[in-house]
């Protein structure tokens, strides 16, 4: 049979495409201008799908199909390829099988010995099973299901199934041991009341359809991959909403979603892989109890729009998360983005965070680093790290903003931090060093732990420590010496502390620190670079005489920022700085327990910040 590849993106991560990848991993280290970051750069067609011809074949009507007719107890068979006996079809060979008609209280069953396909056509078919899988694929070379055009099709489980002695299989309303693929332009609704929705043992490849699955358990498996392609799926679960499951081969375990709409709600993790994500396009909207999207190793993402609600991590990967695109909207999560290592290299994000926003190797829920049972303990947290060439960045944390037990290196693009009230955490939180080299960083939060770039970094930095706590929405404004504005923000939460750091900030420069006032070219966020600033009140003038200069609002130059590895993951450890406030505690919210009672519900409207992502935050 014919392969067609797909789903190869030639894009390295941090960098544009090419197949050289010791040139790329040379090029993204010396953007972040150290050479003793090793980049985690993986091409995402490491993660290629292997589609065949007869994935997305529609034509069955001209390949001599065998129909089936249900008939409430009993089913009728017009050629050859599958026998009745009872309630129970089997389709014994290969062959196209169309299928319509209602079963009340049966089963079709793929027992084929050849390696060739069986199709089956569900045209207008409801199939019920009280006491056993309804549509049980036992042995099959592959077996594809299609959907025919303008055609609702349901399958419906019981409560129970009737399984031999020592037999946990088949588990799921679609049950399959071999490569199961399910395509066509109709409908399918799933019923799973035992146990999961649709299951493959192997490759579970879904190319096509509207589909709705409803289980107690799981919504769909695939053990070695799970991959979509132009499909419309909805899944209700009260378990996980989509996973693959593949511990022991380490190139299985896979789900790849190129393209389609999914929406799910779970009451466990959203989307769920043992080895790798790959996301390369699509409109996801996810509400999960546990994580939304989870892996065990990688989380790659090079485009689709999300909507994301999660009462744990939004984003969480054991090993690395690698964003290259897309838009990224988490309305709500403990902590949003959490992995051992972050490389961030384009796209938009909004992330609000009841702990923290971006979260290197640290996080104290249950599935965070080194929170889950048999994980790998990390050796080391000096190879960890935050990496942000480009993209556009928003986080609202009350918990710390960018968060690193390891490092952060920043060359460019947008980060804006809405950081905690609270003077137990930090707008930034990092154990080794922060480099920052290029790009817009804006950070507000409490006094208590502020920390700001590290002074080796080559672009400069400004950090205002206030004498009292400023009111959300009171407006800070940093000016040239002329008058001009480089940067004006009005944070959306109290504030003691505001970090800049711009290419626009010289060493040796005068500037001028102004409050309230107002401004122009000012973006959802409060955000103006470069725009017009009138009516404000000057608060002092300062020159920068270092590459981090901490002040206070009257211009003397204060003690600085809680230092570097003085405090580990949360902010709990060491002491302040001389002259900081070291009167914070540590208001960490518990982390959310096991998953009980009825599943949530999807909200109809899932809600937005209150301000919307503009399309494209740039400096000026």
């Amino acid at each position: 049979m014919k392969k067609i590849i797909a789903l190869i993106l030639c894009t390295a991560l941090l960098a544009s495409c090419s197949t050289n990848e010791g040139t790329e991993t040379e090029a993204a280290n010396e953007n972040i201008e150290n050479p003793n970051v090793q980049l985690n750069i993986k091409t995402m067609s490491d993660n290629i799908v292997e589609y065949e011809e007869n994935d997305f074949y529609t034509d069955w009507e001209d390949e001599n199909p065998i129909y089936i007719t249900l008939n409430n107890s009993s089913a009728k068979v017009e050629g050859s390829g599958a026998e009745v006996n009872g309630n129970i079809i089997t389709v014994k060979s290969p062959g196209t099988f169309v299928i319509s008609g209602k079963l009340d209280d049966g089963q079709i069953i793929v027992d084929s010995e050849s390696d060739d396909a069986v199709k089956l056509v569900l045209n207008n078919a409801e199939i019920n099973c009280s006491d056993n899988s309804p549509v049980y694929i036992k042995n099959s070379g592959k077996t594809i299901i299609s959907l025919a055009e303008n055609t609702e099709n349901t399958v419906t489980d019981g409560g129970s199934y009737n399984l031999s002695d020592g037999e946990d299989e088949p588990d799921a309303a679609i049950f399959s041991k071999s490569d199961l693929t399910i395509n066509g332009p109709g409908s399918l609704t799933v019923n799973a009341n035992y146990n999961n929705g649709i299951k493959g043992k192997d490759n579970l490849i879904i190319t096509g359809g509207s589909i709705a699955v409803n289980s107690v358990d799981d919504g769909l498996t695939g053990r070695d991959l799970l991959a979509v392609s132009d499909a419309d799926i909805t899944i209700t679960s009260q378990g996980d909403g989509i996973k693959s499951t593949n511990d022991e081969d380490e190139t299985m375990g896979n789900i790849v979603l190129q393209s389609g709409n999914l929406v799910i709600s779970s009451g466990a993790k959203g989307m769920e892989a043992e080895n790798t994500i790959t996301i390369i396009d699509g409109k996801f909207t996810i509400n999960s109890t546990d994580d939304s999207l989870h892996s065990n190793k990688n989380i790659d993402i090079s485009g689709g729009e999300f909507d994301i609600t999660s009462e744990d991590d939004g984003i969480h990967a054991d090993s690395s998360i690698n964003i290259d695109g897309g838009t990224i909207n988490i309305l709500k999560s403990y902590e949003g983005i959490e992995s051992a290592n972050i490389n961030i290299s384009e796209g938009t994000m909004k992330i609000k965070s009841s702990d923290d926003g971006i979260n290197v190797a640290g996080g104290n829920d249950g599935s965070s680093i080194n929170g889950r049972e048999s994980q790998s303990s990390f050796a080391s947290k000096e190879n960890y790290s935050l990496n942000i060439l480009d993209g556009s960045i928003y986080i609202d944390a009350s918990g710390d903003g960018l968060d690193a037990n390891g490092s952060i290196y920043m060359s460019g693009g947008t980060v804006i931090v809405n950081g905690p009230v609270s003077n137990g955490n930090g707008a930034l939180d990092y154990d080794q060093t922060f480099e920052i080299s290029g790009g817009l960083l804006v950070a507000t939060g409490s006094a208590g732990m502020a920390q700001s770039p590290s002074e080796s970094s080559s672009q400069n930095s400004v950090l205002i420590n206030y004498s009292q706590i400023q009111s959300a929405g009171t407006i800070a404004n940093i000016s040239d010496e002329s008058g001009n504005s480089l940067v004006t923000f009005a944070p959306s939460k109290d504030y003691q502390t505001l970090l800049i750091s711009t290419p626009d900030i010289e060493l040796n420069s005068i500037y001028q620190l102004y409050t309230g006032g107002s401004s122009t070219e000012t973006d959802a966020y409060g955000l103006s670079v470069n725009g017009t600033y009138t009516n404000g009140t000057k608060l002092t003038d300062f020159t920068v005489s270092k590459s981090v200069l901490s002040i206070t609002e009257t211009g003397e130059e204060s003690a600085g920022s809680f230092m570097p590895g003085q405090r580990g993951a949360g902010g709990k450890e060491g002491g302040m700085s001389p002259g900081m406030n070291n009167a914070g505690e540590n208001n960490r919210p518990e982390a959310p327990g096991d998953f009980e009672g009825e599943m949530p519900e999807m909200p109809q409207n899932i809600p937005d910040f209150e301000n919307q992502m503009p399309t494209d935050i740039t400096e000026n």
